[in-house]
């Protein structure tokens, strides 16, 4: 029998974790009891990875530039924790 696990599958379980905890987290901040969701931050948010590269090319008439970042609340991680539970159960 094959076996299911793959780390494309890891991949995409856990950015799907980490997005959907992230949106709950916000979303649950805003509440009394939930306030730890938002443990500092912009809005409740960490940044864990910021690149930028702007503008990388300037044409005069076209700006190219690039940025990427990943910033995590306590719901995002709590989302990937339970999206790696899950991998190993299937």
């Amino acid at each position: 029998m094959r076996n299911k696990r793959s780390p494309l599958i890891l991949l995409i379980l856990l950015l799907f974790g980490a997005l959907i905890g992230g949106i709950l987290g916000e979303l649950l901040s805003n509440l009394t009891y939930f306030k730890w969701m938002s443990f500092g931050g912009l809005n409740g948010y960490k940044d864990l990875f910021h690149f930028t590269l702007n503008p990388a090319m300037d044409f005069k008439v076209i700006k190219l530039g690039f940025d990427i970042s990943f910033r995590i609340n306590a719901g995002s991680i709590l989302g990937i924790i339970i999206a790696f539970f899950t991998f190993l159960k299937m």
